[in-house]
């Protein structure tokens, strides 16, 4: 486990400290589209809703990006439930070699985050538990096109961990979501 640990510090300090090795304006962006996720674990839980980023990249090969999102959920038994979580996440760029390259028009980047969200849940579901908040963890993976200087298209699926939310007795016991994000991004 040591040595798994000095690699990741070693792999984010060098990917980090390439900065200082070539010249590299910091590249701000905002971001939006539409989610959705869906339980891995039969639970029939689905979200669809909607998600706005912005972020930097710091030097062509890694970055940060703060999003929030909000959305519908439908669960078993004809439930439904809202959704509002923020959160934030490490970008790495996965085609490095040729980052700084202007006329490159394929994106493919990697995410993992750490977010907040809050689950307002109906009533008739349970009185004890209306409103419950949780900690996120999620991975994923962007495929992005450039159709101009300012603008491309992006579609991003991924996994999200989390409690499970939904269920009042082990609502403390992890579950998995595939998630699918598609929208555009802006460069400013």
């Amino acid at each position: 486990m040591k040595k798994v640990t000095i690699l990741i510090v070693m792999l984010v300090g060098m990917l980090t400290s390439m900065n200082a090795q070539e010249f590299y304006k910091k590249q701000w962006f905002v971001s939006g589209g539409v989610n959705g996720l869906t339980a891995l674990n039969g639970s029939a839980n689905s979200i669809l809703g909607g998600k706005l980023s912005g972020g930097v990249w710091l030097n062509g090969y890694t970055g940060f990006r703060v999003n929030v999102e909000a959305g519908n959920i439908w669960l078993k038994g004809d439930y439904t439930a809202t959704t509002i979580g923020a959160g934030v996440d490490w970008m790495v760029n996965l085609l490095a070699l040729n980052a700084l390259d202007p006329d490159r028009k394929f994106f493919l980047n990697a995410f993992v985050g750490v977010g907040y969200n809050n689950y307002s849940l109906d009533k008739e579901y349970s009185n004890r538990y209306s409103k419950i908040n949780d900690i996120v963890g999620n991975a994923s993976i962007q495929f992005s096109y450039k159709l101009n200087e300012k603008l491309s298209l992006f579609a991003e699926p991924g996994i999200r961990i989390s409690p499970k939310f939904y269920d009042v007795v082990n609502k403390d016991d992890i579950f998995v979501n595939a998630a699918l994000s598609a929208g555009v991004i802006f460069k400013l």
